[in-house]
């Protein structure tokens, strides 16, 4: 830590030149004869928009909180150290990185430090000895929280444990039949980003066939089940109070994304074009900020985050790139066994270890201090460790200590002049992405990145793995192996976090089956003959205003006559016998769908399954497209129990509407949807937020010209005229010009 400290120390008395010249609704753009003054002003920018917004990030990364916000914030704080890493490691990650890469984390700290040395008057939050000199760690740590919450997926083994351990209860012999129905591992119907006709692997998968009976040896080697303590190791693996509170203070907290691209001759104006719309969340300010910088070595405008050097998403003077999240299964849960009277050990293949701690007191404001602790193994950090069966689960995870080495693809992906650029950057990217690319010349392009372990077919990857070479990682998957896509022959790419290719599998996390929300953009996509930067901002409203379910399920109601039925049940149906799956506020069709499906799945599944110990429990894991294989009877059980689907279906709404009825009385005029809201502070409420954090959309001419937004606006203060001025663009879906050259920037006594 000391080496960084004194990097950091360092860089304040060097003023690189450079300029900020802040354009239209207050956007920094950075302008610097060297590569060294292009990211010094740039963190100088950053923190005269965001300090405090960055100095909340620091600290929610490495678990010091508590200090600032007080004991709301300890379990964050536990969370962090509990995953965390020390400032040794931080080191050596920085010192593995590239000269240019240090360089540019660099020159970004020295300017965060500059702004801070200059403006003593701080803003009021930052009022007091808090406030202390930025470092390289601080930028890493953001980093590395940002990569895990976008970039990493799995660790769902403990969850699909519980679920196992209910069914065996309740449903005996037929537990893992249900299993199978319920967390499946490969659904060929799921929409994949890359069509079989364009995968150039033709098929051939790097993942091993799992053995005949692998699932029911590896059942058999579960340890014994407490469940009332892993229901709460639930939310230490996923992070939960971390991600919650990030959520309160405005910091990255919510993973999707979608992304759409049209080659030049699937579109209207004849050069491709890409739209990219990060899902992370809104606040006031926003997670998002836009920027550019233009100096030798890095040309982009884009998507920053407050706190990271790097833009993102964007577009440099060749290309523009977007991301969305992978959604690959990168983590395991390891169980080790206890050492039997000794639980500070524990033994893999008849070998004794002690976990490794790392206790690190935590300032709590107005409190006594308290103490987060890192307890180690040779697989990763603990997340439980019971006694009371003698053993410890652990997060393994391919990203361990290669989060920051995701900073070089990004910094390639930003500097390429050509799709073969950003192939050659992918490769070095470790976080787990789908990554959409459109040049001028070279066409449009997709690559799913990241470190994808390549597991025993030994075990069943839904289930917690036991510690020991045979049933460990045989390795990663080779990049040139992984899904990718140049010049598809539709034409077009689109992707909500769907599934990259057919042969590409669930593992422990049912995330992509029939019904997936990306069917509302590949219908939009494919239904248009040609395809045009209108068009894609248009997507952008209707994926936010139609709902993702009812290609596949309206029909099996809408498409009933209600003979026979209550005049009520007559009326209410009414309603829904011509919706188009339109999630419109006000509308009760919609309402009546939402009450119908909810009953739908009871009427289903409740008889076979119970509630899985709860209502709520019962909603997560009865997925859209588990209901849809069950109408279709494409299940190992036949939830139906011989019924009828249009009795099913039928008996489902009649429930819906005297639910309704019961809460919201007997008009269904009344029975009005809420559609969801963008709620900021000092801005008019937005309506419809199912959308881009920041949504840009490039028309790739010679030059790259692109329009985005970023509400509610670039700045982090209140009183500025820039902290809210993108709200009223945002509620009427509009965007506004990117800028990255200067010869681009609008007449300084206007906007």
């Amino acid at each position: 830590m000391l080496s960084l400290a004194l990097v950091a120390a360092m860089t304040l008395t060097v003023q690189p030149t450079g300029e900020v010249i802040r354009g239209p609704y207050g956007v920094a753009h950075v302008f610097a004869d060297t590569f060294e003054g292009g990211f010094y002003w740039s963190g100088f920018a950053a923190a005269e928009d965001r300090l405090w917004q960055m100095e909340l990030s620091r600290r929610s990364a490495q678990g010091r909180l508590a200090e600032i916000v007080g004991r709301s914030a300890i379990n964050s704080d536990r969370d962090a150290i509990r995953f965390g890493y020390t400032s040794e490691e931080y080191a050596s990650m920085f010192n593995a990185l590239s000269p240019d890469a240090q360089q540019a984390i660099r020159s970004y700290v020295g300017g965060i430090n500059g702004f801070i040395e200059k403006n003593k008057s701080l803003p009021g939050e930052l009022q007091g000895p808090q406030v202390a000199n930025w470092t390289e760690q601080d930028v890493l740590a953001i980093w590395v929280q940002l990569i895990r919450q976008f970039g990493r997926g799995g660790a769902g083994e403990i969850r699909n444990l519980l679920l196992y351990t209910y069914l065996k209860d309740r449903a005996k012999d037929e537990a893992i039949e249900i299993i199978e129905d319920f967390a499946w591992q490969n659904d060929r119907d799921a929409i994949c980003t890359v069509s079989d006709e364009d995968d150039p692997h033709k098929g051939v998968s790097p993942f091993p066939e799992q053995e005949p009976g692998a699932l029911e040896r590896h059942l058999g080697m579960l340890p014994r089940v407490n469940m009332l303590e892993l229901l709460p190791a639930i939310r230490l693996s996923d992070q939960a109070d971390m991600k919650e509170l990030s959520a309160q203070m405005g910091l990255p907290h919510k993973w999707g994304s979608y992304a759409m691209a049209a080659s030049a001759h699937k579109s209207a104006i004849g050069v491709p074009i890409l739209l990219s719309a990060p899902q992370m969340g809104f606040s006031s300010p926003s997670i998002a900020r836009q920027t550019s910088i233009d100096c030798p070595g890095y040309s982009v405008a884009g998507l920053s985050v407050p706190g990271l050097p790097f833009v993102l998403v964007g577009h440099n003077r060749d290309l523009a790139w977007g991301l969305t999240s992978g959604v690959a299964d990168t983590d395991d849960i390891v169980f080790v066994q206890l050492k039997e009277g000794d639980a500070s050990k524990y033994v893999v293949e008849g070998v004794e270890h002690s976990f490794t701690v790392v206790d690190v007191p935590i300032v709590v404001r107005g409190e006594e201090s308290t103490t987060g602790r890192r307890e180690m193994t040779i697989y990763g950090p603990v997340i439980l460790k019971s006694v009371g069966t003698g053993v410890a689960y652990v997060r393994k995870s391919s990203l361990w200590l290669k989060e920051v080495a995701s900073i070089e693809g990004s910094l390639a992906i930003a500097r390429a002049r050509s799709i073969a650029d950003v192939r050659a950057g992918v490769s070095k990217v470790t976080a787990n992405m789908n990554v959409f690319v459109a040049h001028n010349k070279d066409g449009i392009a997709y690559f799913y990145t990241g470190s994808i372990p390549i597991r025993s077919s030994k075990i069943d990857p839904r289930f917690p793995i036991p510690a020991g070479k045979e049933f460990d990682w045989v390795g990663m998957v080779a990049p040139e192996k992984m899904p990718y896509c140049i010049n598809p022959a539709r034409g077009w790419f689109a992707n909500w976090n769907n599934k990259p290719v057919s042969w590409w599998p669930n593992f422990d996390t049912p995330a992509w089956g029939a019904i997936f929300r990306n069917e509302n953009l590949t219908t939009l996509m494919s239904e248009a003959p040609m395809l045009s930067t209108q068009h894609f901002e248009r997507f952008a409203r209707t994926i936010a205003t139609s709902d993702i379910t009812s290609l596949r399920l309206a029909p099996y109601i809408t498409e009933i006559q209600p003979n026979g039925s209550k005049e009520l049940v007559k009326t209410a149906h009414a309603y829904l016998s011509h919706w188009d799956g339109e999630r419109l506020d006000g509308s009760v069709a919609r309402t009546l769908y939402n009450e119908w499906f909810s009953a739908l799945q009871e009427e289903l599944f409740m008889w076979k399954t119970g509630n899985f110990l709860s209502i709520d429990n019962f909603r997560q894991v009865v997925q859209p497209s588990v209901v849809y294989r069950a109408l279709k009877k494409q299940t190992n059980i036949d939830y139906t129990n011989g019924r009828p689907i249009d009795e099913i279906a039928m008996t489902a709404f009649e429930k819906a509407v005297d639910r309704m009825k019961n809460s919201r009385g007997s008009d269904p005029a009344l029975w009005r949807y809420r559609a969801g809201r963008i709620s900021l502070a000092n801005a008019p409420e937005i309506l419809y937020n199912d959308r881009g954090t920041y949504i840009q959309v490039v028309e790739l001419w010679s030059f790259p010209r692109g329009r985005w937004i970023a509400p509610p606006g670039v700045s982090g203060h209140q009183s500025s005229p820039h902290a809210t001025d993108q709200a009223q663009l945002a509620a009427n879906w509009a965007l506004f010009a990117m800028i990255l050259r200067r010869e681009d920037l609008p007449n300084p006594a206007g906007r």
